[in-house]
């Protein structure tokens, strides 16, 4: 499976606060209330945090379900099925609110956006 994002979708990495949630995560800190990665959807905004910013901006229509896995569990020392698990119910949140479309494979496919 492969994800793609929804062209409509505008997005933006907040640098400082990315960072900040690193450093948080790396001394065993919280930050998972961290919103790090600004999304803008039809003139509402909505935020991830560390780990649904790290699975976003590996979303490009060329990386698999199991690419991203693999990186986000060597990211934050996750095991295999687990990370699986968690990075596919969170593509599967963010497609019903139709911020990426879930295709069985990449390529060309022209996926069909709906208009609200």
């Amino acid at each position: 499976m492969v994800p793609k994002r929804n062209p409509e979708v505008v997005w933006r990495l907040e640098k400082g606060i990315h960072e900040m949630a690193w450093d948080k995560a790396g001394k065993d800190e919280d930050y998972e209330d961290l919103g790090v990665l600004t999304l803008m959807v039809k003139g509402s905004i909505h935020q991830l945090n560390l780990v649904g910013a790290e699975i976003w901006t590996r979303i490009n229509g060329v990386n698999s379900v199991e690419k991203i896995s693999a990186e986000i569990g060597a990211l934050f020392g996750w095991e295999d099925g687990e990370t699986r698990e968690a990075v596919l119910e969170f593509l599967k949140g963010i497609a019903e609110r139709g911020w990426v479309e879930l295709s069985e494979k990449a390529g060309p496919a022209s996926p069909k956006w709906k208009s609200h």
